[in-house]
């Protein structure tokens, strides 16, 4: 009787310690829902696109109890451009900050805001990488902070831009990670602030082999740039291209809180969503997948598909549709499922066993997700659930007021239509701009007749769907003209729009004001909050002068020395290489034979007093 007792006592807590358990595990991180266009199908009727709404999505950061480690590679542009100054750092006095300034204050933000455990390199890149200004992956829990702190305040700009070697030095970084460091999620981010100048021929093969392997955010710092090698080496990795236009300079670190917002909270990696059509489906088949910048494909004749989603950040929503052909089903072969009670009732319409109405299943829905790259163990998969219709003999009829009998017509779904919408219009826009760039002149300005194209395109879209019910065409709208505005200055804002909804993430689009906000998750707004109260970045005096304070120096002063005879080296350097530039010959013979006599001499004379000028140094 005693153990019994006990038992009786302990049951209790067996009890809810056991639904504890079964609460957590209920608990996914990953979710999977879909929505058809249509509750039922007529039995008779063959419906060549039937759409269904598939949303994957991710509980708030809240709602989860691990942080997935990360690896970041800042490239950081260096050129000589990033030493313009930008419009006032502060509306309460006149002072100015170089764009360097600005994104050495900005990048000293992510620092503090990484978690302990996150791992930042730094690659400051002009002509090519910059070793003496870049690091290799530190932890930012302990000195790893304060170390790459001290980098970020010794840059210096100067130089052309050469963005390639930069981003195959970043990939290589994260390449080269041990195996027990592989279970972080790498990611890069490009910041830079104009053309490449090496004249590298950029093309999506290029561009995918060279970092197809981690997503690359890039961001682009005012207007004098051009947006395409930038969107396609965001969308070629899986990552999103964001701009501050010139007037938003000041605001690169709230425009880099938004992506960071996203970073800080990954939750799932390598999500699969598997398609299957179902057994008892007829003959139904998947078309395609509208999947925007996430990779889809359909096998098997359409017997099976896949979408591609990667990593999840905390509180996302990813949302795809489905196009399926459904035959017409005969009701000698066809058979009939309840949901309810799982008999199998031949070609009934209602089951004459739980008396409700059967549904056929058009669609088996699987997914996979892992915790971390690579960790088999952390790897979870979950069967889903399955699309079913109703498949009534005839069309529902009702009868009207005055007696006669009409045939109900049924309503598509609202919420089904307004992606699909979506989703027509990001094709649209997106074919609009590369288009543009194909043809663009050697300006970054786009032709003026590119707004006329665009506003014609959206006003045919329109009209196509004016009549689509539950459809609301005047939000949408209202972005299209805010595009055809920005067309004046560029592409830019276009290119970012694009890549904001191909990815369904939010993007900086010329302002951090600028996001589309649906895509913005708790965890960006709270960031963005943090970066707005930023103080403004020191002015370029007080700037060198903490950057001469960081300077290593010995007893002797020999390391200053030698820190200020490397700087006077590269000064001569960036004199040496821009001197053939203010000589160019014309055509006529005479002419090229006299610029060349005059670019050697040059170039003699500065070799001189570059000795000259270390000598004194030396001397002093």
């Amino acid at each position: 009787m005693g153990q019994l007792h006990n038992l009786m006592l302990l049951l209790p807590c067996l009890i809810f310690s056991t639904l504890l358990h079964i609460e957590a595990m209920s608990v996914a991180v990953v979710k999977v829902s879909t929505t058809p266009i249509f509750p039922t199908i007529p039995r008779a009727q063959t419906n060549k696109d039937f759409q269904v709404l598939l949303r994957v999505e991710v509980p708030p950061a809240a709602d989860l109890n691990s942080h997935v480690p990360i690896d970041v590679v800042a490239v950081l542009d260096v050129s000589s451009s990033m030493n313009d100054l930008v419009a006032a750092v502060s509306p309460e006095s006149n002072l100015q900050a170089s764009r360097l300034d600005v994104l050495k204050a900005s990048m000293k933000f992510i620092i503090r805001k990484l978690d302990d455990g996150d791992r930042l390199s730094i690659v400051a890149f002009n002509d090519g990488p910059v070793k003496e200004y870049s690091s290799g992956l530190l932890d930012v829990s302990g000195d790893g902070r304060s170390i790459t702190g001290k980098k970020i305040d010794r840059l210096q700009a100067h130089g052309g831009t050469a963005l390639m070697p930069a981003l195959e030095e970043a990939v290589k970084i994260l390449d080269e990670r041990q195996s027990s460091s592989r279970n972080r999620v790498g990611f890069i981010l490009l910041l830079t602030d104009g053309d490449d100048t090496t004249g590298f021929r950029w093309s999506r093969d290029v561009i995918h082999g060279a970092v197809g392997r981690y997503p690359v955010h890039t961001f682009a710092l005012g207007a004098a740039h051009d947006p395409e090698a930038l969107l396609h080496i965001a969308q070629e990795s899986r990552g999103t291209y964001s701009f501050v236009d010139d007037d938003n300079l000041g605001n690169i670190a709230v425009a880099l809180a938004v992506c960071l917002g996203g970073l800080r909270t990954v939750a799932a990696v390598d999500t699969r969503v598997s398609l299957k059509a179902a057994e008892l489906s007829g003959g139904a088949r998947i078309v395609r997948v509208d999947s925007g910048g996430y990779e889809s494909s359909v096998a098997c004749g359409g017997a099976s598909g896949e979408v591609v989603v990667g990593v999840l950040y905390a509180g996302e929503v990813k949302n795809f549709v489905v196009h399926l052909h459904v035959p017409a089903a005969s009701s000698t072969t066809l058979t009939f499922s309840s949901s309810e009670c799982g008999y199998y009732c031949g070609a009934a319409t209602v089951c004459d066993h739980c008396h409700h109405r059967h549904q056929q299943q058009l669609l088996a829905v699987g997914y996979s997700y892992s915790h971390a790259p690579g960790a088999a163990a952390a790897a979870v998969s979950v069967e889903g659930h399955g699309v079913f219709v109703e498949r009534p003999e005839v069309a529902a009829v009702f009868v009207s007021v005055d007696g006669g009998r009409q045939q109900q017509i049924p309503l598509p779904s609202p919420v089904v239509m307004q992606h699909m919408v979506r989703f027509e219009l990001l094709e649209l826009v997106a074919g609009f701009a590369e288009d543009e760039m194909a043809s663009k002149p050697a300006t970054t300005k786009t032709k003026p007749r590119a707004a006329d194209v665009l506003q014609g395109k959206w006003e045919e879209f329109r009209r196509a769907r004016q009549f689509w019910g539950g459809v609301e065409l005047d939000g949408v709208e209202r972005e299209v003209d805010a595009m055809v505005a920005s067309l004046r200055g560029g592409l830019a804002y276009v290119s970012s729009w694009v890549s904001s909804h191909q990815m369904q993430r939010a993007t900086a689009m010329g302002s951090p004001e600028k996001v589309v906000a649906e895509f913005m998750t708790p965890a960006m707004v709270i960031m963005v909050e943090e970066a707005r109260k930023l103080p403004p970045p020191p002015p370029p005096a007080a700037a060198a002068a903490e950057a001469a304070r960081e300077r290593p120096g010995g007893c002797d002063g020999g390391d200053d020395l030698h820190y200020v005879i490397r700087q006077r080296l590269e000064l001569w350097s960036k004199v040496r290489r821009e001197v053939p530039l203010m000589y160019q010959a014309s055509s006529e013979q005479e002419d090229v034979q006299l610029t060349a006599v005059f670019r050697e001499a040059s170039l003699e004379a500065i070799d001189r007093a570059m000795h000259h000028d270390i000598y004194q140094t030396f001397q002093s």
